[in-house]
């Protein structure tokens, strides 16, 4: 099976937004991506698919930002 695209979801930051977390992208832009200081341990999947990728990656992001703000009321 040959995959010119794929989708890759990293592990959320505090303020990161759907499509920061979740793109498509070609083996040459993954390079680039790991050239510009993206981490290999931040990259929580790797998908064939969009709707795959993107349930994950909200999946992820709702938790990531539910504990973040479970940290920050514990701070308060």
């Amino acid at each position: 099976m040959k995959l010119d695209k794929f989708w890759v979801v990293t592990r959320p930051q505090p303020l990161s937004e759907l499509g920061d977390v979740c793109f498509e992208i070609d083996a040459k832009g993954l390079a680039l991506q790991y050239k510009g200081g993206l981490d290999p341990e931040d990259i929580h999947a790797v998908y064939t698919g969009r709707d795959e990728a993107e349930k994950e990656a909200g999946r992820i992001l709702a938790a990531f930002k539910k504990y973040d703000a479970a940290l920050k009321e514990g701070i308060e």
